[in-house]
């Protein structure tokens, strides 16, 4: 019988110590588990960007802003050399046209995207298929006549636009914003925006007509009214100003982009 105790005795110890080696043996292999599922976690969350992501896209963005379009704009001064224009031996449609539109080149010049450019910036003659063919070739976005009006009725005044015959949303939009801007500065009337050729409603003036783009004729006051002549030497750059204001408005607003043919 003490035998017999004594064999139960050191099974019952051997499943002891067994069952206690198994058990430790389990926690071991969860423990690796959950090491190894913690490990395969951090491997599998996004990457966050380093240094070298942080320059790719900077240089990506820094590329997309240098495609940004710019918009020419061709300022062209009417008249010069042998043609005078309106006026006579005391003042000279060519000189105030050129005075004027200087500025409105200068103040272009400042605005962000655009680029302008001018047919003529002395006293020089041009007749209007050079100046049409020089809008043309520069893919102008936009032509800008510059002038000044005439009358033998020397009570005629006041400012006023001409676009084509045909006329387009782009045109009326432009028309009417210049002849607004304009007449803020101070006018002594506004004569509106006008379509077609003088007198003639079924035809263009031929630099409207030449020119691939949009275009149109700025009539800044009569050079045969004291009055209009007055205006014009005390508030031509402010004129000008208002006018590349417009002409800025223009292209931020998008009304440049994609247009259809103008022929």
């Amino acid at each position: 019988m003490a035998d017999n105790n004594s064999r139960s005795v050191v099974r019952r110890l051997h499943k002891g110590r067994v069952c206690g080696c198994v058990t430790i043996l389990i926690i071991i292999i969860i423990l690796i588990s959950t090491l190894i599922s913690s490990c395969n976690k951090k491997n599998g969350e996004e990457k966050k960007p380093d240094a070298t992501d942080v320059v790719a896209n900077q240089t990506v963005t820094t590329s997309a802003e240098q495609v940004k379009k710019n918009y020419i704009i061709c300022v062209d001064p009417g008249h010069g050399g042998d043609d005078v224009g309106s006026g006579n031996s005391v003042r000279y449609e060519k000189v105030d046209n050129l005075r004027y539109a200087t500025v409105v080149y200068d103040e272009l010049k400042k605005r962000e995207n655009i680029d302008a450019i001018m047919t003529r910036t002395d006293d020089t003659y041009l007749d209007n298929e050079q100046r049409a063919k020089f809008a043309n070739d520069a893919k102008a976005d936009l032509y800008l006549a510059l002038h000044r009006n005439e009358s033998d009725d020397k009570s005629a005044n006041g400012i006023e636009v001409w676009i084509q015959q045909e006329k387009s949303v782009v045109d009326e939009v432009l028309g009417f914003k210049l002849t607004e801007a304009l007449k803020t500065v101070g006018v002594q009337s506004n004569r509106g925006v006008q379509a077609g050729y003088t007198n003639d409603s079924q035809n263009n003036f031929q630099i409207i007509e030449w020119t691939d783009m949009p275009a149109c004729i700025v009539e800044l006051g009569f050079i045969s009214n004291d009055e209009d002549n007055r205006l014009f030497d005390e508030n031509y750059k402010e004129y000008a100003i208002a006018i590349a204001d417009v002409v800025e408005e223009m292209c931020t607003d998008g009304y440049l982009d994609n247009l259809p043919p103008k022929h």
